[in-house]
Formats: C-alpha cells, sequence, structure tokens
C-alpha cells in the first residue's frame, strides 16, 4: 500500500455500510473505520485524518457531535455528513456546530460520494501546512444586511458601534452595497418581495468565494438547507425566530472566519460549492447577480 495515499476515516453505527464503505475507497485510500464516534475522535488524535466522513444517527453521539470534536482536533480535516433523515436540526447543527464541506443523503449514488471525497482530499492536499486561527485584527469588516425590515440591521448596529453596518431591502440594492464593500459580510434572509434568492446565493458564492453568508430563514424544507451547504457554503443558517445570543454569536464568528480567509486565501479552496444541477428556477435574479459579477470582474 502507497503511503502517500490520503487517509479517510468512516464513521457509521452499522457495519455491514462501513464494510461497504471500505471494499469501495481502499483501493485508493487509506481506510479508517469505527461504530463508535467516541472512537472516531480518539483515531483523529492519533492519525493524520485528511477527510472524515460520518452518518448523523448514531446511538451515542451524533454526526454532528462527531464533526464538531473533529473541527476541534484537526480543523485542517474536511468533514462530510452521511444521512437518511433529513432533520431540520441536523442540517443546522451540520453547518454552524460541524462547518461541514458536503451533506450527503441515504441511499446514496457511491460516483456522488466518491466525488465529494475527492473534491476534500484535493482541497486538502492544495492547503496543507495552514493555520486555522484567525489574526489578531482590529479591522472589522463591513456588514451588508439583506433583509425586508430596517430593525435587524438597527439592532446590529445599536449593539456592534464598531461595525459598519449597511441595509438593503432588496437583491439589486445588497449587491450594489458588496460592490463598493468587496470586504464585507452578508447577513441576508432567503426570501424577499423579490422571492426566494437562493439561486442567486449560490451563483454568487460559486464564483466569489470569499464571501461570508449568514442565513435567517423561517424555512423547514430540509432538501433546501441542505442544497444551502453544498451549493452555496453558507457559514452559519440561524433558523426563525431568532435569538439575539445566537445572532451576535454567529455575527463575532462569521467575523473572525471573514479576517482567516484574508489573511490565508488558500482556505479559499475549502469552500468550494457545487455547481447547480438542475435548471435555473428564477432566471431574472440569476441574471441579476451575473451582472454584479460581470462589473466587478471589469
Amino acid at each position: 500500500m502507497s503511503d502517500n495515499k490520503p487517509t479517510l476515516l468512516f464513521v457509521d453505527d452499522e457495519s455491514r455500510i462501513l464494510r461497504s464503505l471500505e471494499m469501495s475507497f481502499r483501493r485508493d485510500f487509506h481506510v479508517l473505520s469505527t461504530t463508535d464516534g467516541r472512537e472516531a475522535l480518539r483515531m483523529m488524535q492519533t492519525h493524520a485524518v485528511d477527510v472524515i466522513i460520518s452518518d448523523q444517527r448514531m446511538p451515542l453521539m451524533s454526526g454532528v457531535e462527531v464533526l464538531r470534536g473533529a473541527r476541534e482536533i484537526n480543523p485542517a480535516a474536511m468533514r462530510i455528513l452521511l444521512t437518511g433523515y433529513a432533520e431540520l436540526a441536523s442540517i443546522v447543527g451540520s453547518i454552524n456546530e460541524g462547518e461541514i464541506f458536503r451533506y450527503v443523503q441515504k441511499p446514496w449514488r457511491l460516483q456522488d460520494l466518491r466525488n465529494s471525497v475527492d473534491d476534500a482530499v484535493a482541497i486538502v492536499q492544495s492547503s496543507r501546512g495552514e493555520t486555522y486561527s484567525s489574526p489578531a485584527s482590529s479591522t472589522l469588516a463591513p456588514l451588508v444586511v439583506l433583509h425586508s425590515k430596517k430593525a435587524m440591521a438597527q439592532l446590529i448596529q445599536k449593539e456592534k458601534p464598531e461595525l459598519i453596518v449597511s441595509h438593503a431591502d432588496n437583491l439589486e440594492a445588497a449587491l450594489s452595497l458588496l460592490e463598493s464593500q468587496p470586504d464585507a459580510l452578508l447577513l441576508t434572509d432567503l426570501m424577499l418581495a423579490e422571492g426566494d434568492i437562493s439561486e442567486g446565493l449560490a451563483l454568487l458564492k460559486l464564483k466569489r468565494p470569499q464571501l461570508v453568508v449568514v442565513v435567517v430563514t423561517a424555512f423547514t424544507d430540509t432538501s433546501h438547507l441542505i442544497s444551502l451547504i453544498n451549493r452555496a457554503q453558507v457559514y452559519r443558517v440561524l433558523p426563525m425566530p431568532l435569538s439575539r445570543r445566537m445572532l451576535f454569536n454567529s455575527l463575532d464568528a462569521a467575523l473572525r472566519h471573514q479576517q482567516l480567509l484574508k489573511s490565508r486565501p488558500a482556505l479559499l479552496r475549502r469552500h468550494r460549492v457545487e455547481a447547480a444541477s438542475t435548471p435555473v428556477q428564477n432566471p431574472g435574479l440569476v441574471n441579476r447577480v451575473r451582472s454584479y459579477l460581470e462589473r466587478i470582474r471589469a
């Protein structure tokens, strides 16, 4: 076995599934596996794991808990969540706590899973040697709040007067603000007067991976949120009704993350998104984002 093979760690409480995964991946990778999330974290401490792939529903530790622990032990390892249960809490948790790279639903197509693993491995290999702690900086990025009501922007500005906070109530206005403030973070609702802006966010992240996006949403459609992970790499999802504590903790984390990406641009590869595989549902909105991208390219 070649010593330079990347290392994968699979975590699933079903031994049958682990055997299948081992057989599918062992030719090209060093494969570690366990049915116990606690054992997985011990393995993370003693092995140089490149990608950890965990099931969500397990009796001792959930997949979100495993991936959160894996991030603390080795933030360089890419994290993929497998599940047959599209639970809203687990999806939100996987974004906010595990900061996962991809969300793969059971039963998966082996080629789709292999593509996600290959992408994750390529990213790890291209960013070796990078550090993952945010640099100390007194300069905070500006914040663009895209929301139908101005109250959220006003609340943030009141609580964090050191931030430059701008408000937009439609996507066109938000894109103009992002054009004039290229380092800004984006805090946005998904549903505006112009409709669902998810497709616009996905295109925006595809072409501008350095944009850190925090989403506020009342959506309970789990497939929709899965798409936000895989196609828009949103940094945080804040379900409505929104608590002040969650809002400000998430903003602080997003500001630190933005500083990290700005100081270490090689890490942007970790936020590579999937290209759209379905026809565009809102071509007018997508075209507005394309126009914005053409302007900043020019």
